[in-house]
């Protein structure tokens, strides 16, 4: 036989439950009130012309009011003012017979607090179907909607700082790219500094090299110089003094024939001897030292002793010679013996490339500078060698080098003494009219004897330094 489990019940929860049923049985109303007073959520009875008719436990914890202080009263108590519409329209979805479920709203506690709340509404009906009531079931979301908030402002901040964050690890790795970009530049900087350094050494080691030989193969070129001037210049002063001795009948009266032959020789050793002069200063010039001895000069009368040194050979090629003084009656501070150098080169360079014609000297004298030109009517240079005629061994007109004699030093060697002094020699030419070279000194050098160091640059031109 079957038998029912509830009747295998005993004890306490037995008699609890028997008692339930029966007062379930016999006052159902009682039983659903204390269901009703116990809900934490307020459930609240009211008419259809919003008055409060039930006011359970749950109600009187969220909104504070007593039942008694609030049965009885319009619903608009709990309303804010501003939202006394939505009863009317919550009255309205009633008559419709339509509920309103979980409405979220705002309403007012007994202290004037404002909570947030969830409304939920239905209709009252009588026994025959009239809707005659409502019934609200009010739930107190305050917190769960503080929680909400909360929840959104740390979503929108998470949100913010995720945005941050990506943006941080963009710059970070467009900041890596350039590192490393900069790294690999700075990698191959270095890489090309040092090649360039070790280029710019051997260069370096190259040009010392270079400028050593250099050095070595100019003073010996100028020690070879000097020796071979100096053993040609003893032999060559021998032959002189024997052209004199002979000259002067010491073995005996010479005949006529004997006679042109002796000056022939002199004039030969004339210009050999200059010539070696030439070579010896050359290789003064070269060694960087050298001296100049400045001296009080009358200049007009200076410059009548050059014609004397000429005159022979101005006769020989029937050329006319000229002296313009008539500015140059003023005392100078100079050098003489340079200049007198100077001044026979240019001279003897215009009647040797003069073949008819006149030479003429200029002189101008201002406060500060002295001007002397030489001019003459000879074949003239053309423009492309008018810069290179101040190189060493270099002539004007090297057709002539088998008819003139000379060196080719003559020209480097009197520019090289001209700005020596703080001078300078320059040139104007016209092919086939004639030259004019002009030397300009400082007028005034006080009354000093000193010794110049001068350096010989690639174009004859020295550099100075006093001392």
């Amino acid at each position: 036989m079957t038998r029912d489990p509830q009747a295998t019940r005993d004890g306490p929860a037995a008699r609890l439950d028997s008692r339930a049923e029966s007062a379930l049985r016999t006052n159902p109303e009682t039983w659903l009130a204390a269901i009703v007073d116990s809900s934490d959520d307020a459930i609240i009875g009211k008419t259809l012309d919003s008055v409060i008719r039930s006011w359970n436990g749950g109600a009187r914890r969220i909104f504070g009011y007593d039942a008694a202080e609030i049965v009885g009263k319009p619903i608009t108590h709990l309303i804010p003012p501003e939202l006394h519409h939505e009863e009317s329209q919550i009255i309205a979805r009633l008559l419709e017979g339509k509920r309103v479920d979980h409405y979220e709203t705002v309403r007012v506690r007994k202290d004037g607090a404002r909570i947030d709340v969830s409304l939920s509404v239905s209709p009252i009906r009588s026994a025959d179907g009239q809707i005659i009531g409502a019934a609200k079931v009010v739930r107190d979301v305050t917190e769960a909607k503080r929680l909400q908030r909360a929840e959104r402002e740390l979503l929108e901040q998470l949100q913010e700082l995720t945005s941050e964050l990506e943006q941080q690890i963009e710059e970070a790795q467009s900041l890596q790219e350039e590192v490393e970009q900069a790294n690999n530049d700075l990698v191959a900087s270095l890489a090309d500094a040092d090649s360039s350094r070790e280029h710019a050494e051997v260069a370096r080691r190259e040009a010392n090299d270079a400028r050593h030989s250099a050095e070595e193969a100019n003073a010996a070129k100028s020690q070879f110089l000097a020796t071979m001037s100096h053993e040609l210049r003893t032999p060559l002063n021998a032959i002189v003094g024997y052209v004199d001795l002979l000259d002067i009948g010491v073995h005996g009266p010479l005949t006529p024939a004997q006679r042109d032959d002796v000056a022939r020789i002199r004039r030969s050793g004339q210009t050999l001897h200059r010539l070696v002069e030439d070579v010896l200063s050359f290789a003064r010039l070269e060694s960087g030292r050298i001296e100049y001895r400045y001296d009080d000069v009358v200049l007009d009368q200076f410059l009548a002793t050059l014609e004397g040194f000429i005159a022979p050979r101005l006769a020989q090629k029937n050329l006319e010679y000229h002296l313009d003084s008539r500015h140059a009656a003023v005392t100078v501070s100079v050098d003489r013996d340079k200049v007198e150098q100077i001044m026979l080169n240019l001279l003897s360079n215009a009647v040797k490339f003069t073949d008819r014609g006149r030479i003429d000297v200029r002189c101008a004298v201002d406060d500060g500078t002295i001007r002397i030109d030489v001019k003459d009517t000879g074949r003239g240079i053309p423009a492309p060698l008018l810069d290179s005629i101040f190189e060493p061994f270099v002539q004007g007109d090297r057709s002539l080098t088998r008819t003139a004699e000379g060196t080719g030093l003559g020209l480097s060697i009197s520019r090289q003494l001209a700005r020596g002094t703080g001078g300078d020699i320059v040139v104007e030419s016209v092919l086939g009219e004639g030259s004019t070279f002009s030397l300009m000194l400082p007028r005034r050098r006080g009354e000093n004897v000193g010794m110049v160091e001068t350096k010989c640059d690639t174009n004859g031109a020295p550099g100075v330094r006093r001392r």
